[in-house]
């Protein structure tokens, strides 16, 4: 394990401290379970969103029903001005 040093609001050290005392268990142990299910959350999050991309891409592939996009662009422009 490595050191660092980390900056707390009053509010969260108290909270922390009513935890640790609360639980029994060490501020450190509970800030490094925090960390962990932090960094657990955000790979999650990370797959989740590559699982959503992955399933959209390509959907609309094969419908001639559509309207080219080069025609919505134009309409877009036409209608707001500017680059739309």
């Amino acid at each position: 394990m490595q050191k660092i040093q980390v900056f707390l609001r009053e509010d969260q050290k108290a909270a922390l401290k009513a935890l640790s005392v609360r639980s029994g268990q060490k501020q450190s142990d509970l800030i490094r379970r925090s960390i962990d299910k932090f960094l657990e959350e955000g790979a999650q999050e990370e797959k989740n969103w590559r699982q959503a991309v992955q399933h959209i891409a390509g959907l609309w592939r094969g419908h001639d029903d559509l309207s080219p996009i080069d025609e919505f662009r134009d309409s877009v422009r036409r209608r707001f001005g500017g680059r739309g």
